[in-house]
C-alpha cells in the first residue's frame, strides 16, 4: 500500500472481508491526492481496533463480514470514536439494512459497485459533513420510511376509531394539550363554549380519563398529537 505524507487531508480506513475488493478500494482511494489510506481490516473487530489506534476521518465499512459484522463495527465506532465518519458498503440488491444503519448513525450508504470517481467524491463529501446515499438505497429507504409513517397513521386512526372520536375531537385534544380553555377552544373552532364543554366531557368518558391532565398524558403516550 502506498503511504502518503503528513499533508494528506483525509485519513481513510477500509473494512471488507473480501481481500481483493478491499485492496482494490484502497488502491483507488490512494490515487487521490487528498486521501490517505491509513489501514484496512477484514472484520468488524479489527477495524474497531484500527479506529482506536489511528483515528481515521472516514471508514468504508462492509455490512456483511464474518465474526463481527459491519453493524457491530458501526455501533462500536460511533460509541468509541464519535468523530470518525462511517460509510457503509453493500452489494446491489442488499439494501435491507439501510434503515437500521441510518438509525445507528451511518454517515453514508453506497454500493460496492460504485464508480471510482464517485467513491472518492463520496469520501470527500462525508468527510465534509454531508450524508451521501446511492440512489437505489435512497429509493429503498424512502419506501421503508413511507411504510413506517403509514403504519403510524393507521395506528392513530384505529385508536380514534376505537373510541369513536372524530376530527373535531382530535382538534380539541390538541388544543387541550396546548393549555387552551373551553372558551378559547370554542373561539378557535367556531363552537360555543357549552358545545366544547360537552365534547370534552364525552372525550373524557369514552377514553376513561378523569380530567384534562390525564387526557393529555393519554394522548401523548398514544402518539395522538
Amino acid at each position: 500500500m502506498i503511504r502518503k505524507g503528513v499533508n494528506a487531508l483525509i485519513k481513510v480506513a477500509v473494512a471488507d472481508d473480501q481481500v481483493l475488493l478491499r485492496k482494490m478500494l484502497c488502491m483507488l482511494l490512494e490515487q487521490d491526492d487528498e486521501i490517505e489510506v491509513i489501514g484496512d481490516a477484514g472484520d468488524g473487530k479489527d477495524i474497531l481496533n484500527l479506529c482506536r489506534e489511528q483515528h481515521p476521518d472516514v471508514v468504508l465499512l462492509d455490512i456483511k463480514m464474518p465474526s463481527h459484522d459491519g453493524i457491530y463495527a458501526l455501533q462500536a465506532i460511533k460509541r468509541e470514536c464519535p468523530k470518525t465518519k462511517v460509510i457503509m458498503l453493500t452489494a446491489f440488491g442488499d439494501e435491507k439494512n439501510a434503515l437500521k444503519v441510518y438509525k445507528d448513525g451511518a454517515d453514508g450508504y453506497i454500493l460496492k459497485e460504485v464508480k471510482p470517481n464517485l467513491l472518492t467524491m463520496t469520501v470527500k463529501c462525508v468527510a465534509g459533513g454531508l450524508f451521501v446515499m446511492h440512489e437505489s438505497v435512497n429509493g429503498y429507504l424512502r419506501g421503508q420510511v413511507g411504510e413506517t409513517v403509514t403504519e403510524r397513521i393507521e395506528t392513530i386512526e384505529n385508536i380514534y376509531d376505537d373510541y369513536g372520536l372524530d376530527r373535531v375531537d382530535r382538534k380539541i385534544i390538541r388544543l387541550l394539550i396546548g393549555g387552551k380553555t373551553n372558551k378559547e377552544i370554542g373561539e378557535t373552532l367556531n363552537f360555543s363554549e357549552g358545545t366544547i364543554k360537552n365534547r370534552v366531557s364525552r372525550i373524557l368518558h369514552v377514553t376513561n380519563q378523569k380530567d384534562r391532565t390525564q387526557l393529555a398524558v393519554f394522548a401523548l403516550q398514544n402518539d395522538l398529537v
